[in-house]
């Protein structure tokens, strides 16, 4: 079987995208005898985009049930293999009911600020028996799985930003037009429909994402979830409404009609999907919960619900439980920024002073990543937020004492913008300070 015609477009003659991604097979977990890890790399090697190695180093993958409290320990091992092979993507495989589980693991999966991604606990299941013999991978499986594998990757260097979009295109092309019989049994379709879904949005995404594009992608993953009774974990189906979540989230930031209506779709279907995807897979908990943080911002801006900013404080407050300063430093300042930004709205809205002062205390935590001596822009920014709030604290409270502590902060800033010659943002606070000025004389 040779692949090559699927790429004829995306490799010209002179092979310059050959190894465009890097891709790590590491030995699956695994009872048979068959080698299942290293027949798939060699699967694998068939598309000449792809750079393949395989990781067998011995060491325990007990985490790859699912089903313990150890996905910590998951996400772990393969930031170090990712690390250490410097590849673009992991692919895991596990053993379970005559069945091989494949999982897609790369470089800051769950960071945040975050954009479409692949959780580790989006999986495909392919019979153990196909590994028997090369010959029982279909060509369209195959397809499926380098989709899967493309899709996932997050471009790093300028060639994979260029040129993923379009192999993308091809692919799905080459699939839609594939009208071969299908072996595969009804209890695998679930998890073929929820990846054939999320290579359709990546690649939509990348092109601009159409109301056509989104009946598409939803049917696939609404007919993953009819079939859901395949499905062995509850964590299964919670991937598909994390996927339908961030399909509507996608549609809302885009320029099409009914925005509101897809702001609505979202919200409910991450909150669906935060049931099953629980604190026991602390990572997507976590960035599903910031991703209803924003959500329910944005709920508020619309309707003025106070009940919708409560909501994105309390969500925002649960991502911070999982991204520690210790483990996730810009994850965490990016998020205490946000969590200052949120409480002084829910502040100034509520009339709360204390409110307020927490969230002075979480810009000023935003300070413990940017020091003066290494990030002076970025800490005069937080400077001139605190400044700010003590300014509406006094002007609320009609309060000297907390005008002088805004005049403070404008200062330090101000120097800052100046030794910077940032200019705008020296107008900006500036114009602030003499208002400050002004109620003090």
């Amino acid at each position: 079987m040779s692949l090559t015609p699927i790429f004829k477009s995306a490799l010209p003659e002179q092979k310059t995208l050959e190894g465009l991604f890097r891709v790590t097979v590491v030995a699956f977990e695994d009872k048979c005898s068959l080698n299942c890890g290293w027949r798939f790399a060699e699967l694998l090697q068939r598309n000449r985009l792809f750079d393949v190695r395989f990781f067998n180093e011995p060491f325990s993958k007990s985490f790859l049930n699912l089903q313990g409290r150890n996905f910590y320990d998951f996400i772990d091992h393969g930031n170090k293999i990712l690390q250490s092979t410097r590849a673009d993507i992991l692919v895991w495989g596990y053993e379970e009911d005559g069945k091989i589980r494949l999982n897609f693991q790369v470089k800051n999966q769950y960071a945040v600020p975050n954009g479409l991604a692949f959780s580790l606990l989006d999986s495909l299941f392919v019979p153990l028996s196909y590994f028997a013999a090369p010959e029982n991978f279909s060509e369209s499986l195959l397809i499926l799985i380098f989709g899967i594998i493309t899709a996932a990757i997050v471009p790093v260097t300028n060639d994979q930003k260029h040129h993923q979009p379009k192999i993308l295109q091809e692919l799905l092309e080459t699939l839609s037009a594939d009208t071969t019989p299908k072996d595969f049994s009804r209890e695998f379709m679930p998890y073929i429909m929820n990846m054939l879904g999320k290579i359709y949005l990546t690649s939509a995404i990348a092109a601009g994402l159409t109301a056509k594009d989104i009946k598409i992608i939803e049917t696939l993953f609404n007919e993953a979830l009819q079939s859901r009774q395949y499905m062995r974990l509850p964590v299964y189906y919670g991937c598909i409404y994390n996927n339908l979540g961030q399909l509507y989230e996608a549609a809302y930031q885009s320029e099409l009609p009914n925005k509101f209506d897809y702001l609505k779709k979202s919200l409910a279907h991450y909150q669906t999907a935060r049931k099953y995807l629980n604190r026991n897979y602390p990572y997507d908990y976590g960035l599903i919960s910031y991703h209803l943080a924003q959500l329910n911002h944005q709920y508020w801006k619309h309707t003025l619900d106070m009940q919708a900013l409560r909501d994105a404080v309390s969500q925002l407050r649960e991502t911070e439980k999982v991204y520690s300063l210790a483990q996730f430093p810009q994850s965490w300042c990016h998020i205490e920024g946000l969590l200052g930004y949120y409480l002084a709205s829910l502040g100034l809205t509520t009339h709360s002073n204390t409110i307020m002062q927490l969230a002075i205390d979480c810009y000023r935590n935003q300070q413990q990543i940017y020091e003066q001596n290494t990030h002076p822009m970025e800490w005069a920014q937080v400077q001139e937020k605190i400044g700010k709030i003590y300014y509406l604290l006094g002007k609320h409270d009609e309060d000297e004492k907390f005008m002088l502590e805004a005049r403070n902060y404008f200062h330090s800033a101000i120097k800052i913008y100046e030794l910077l010659n940032a200019k705008v943002a020296l107008s900006a606070a500036k114009t602030l300070l003499a208002k400050i000025n002004d109620w003090i004389d």
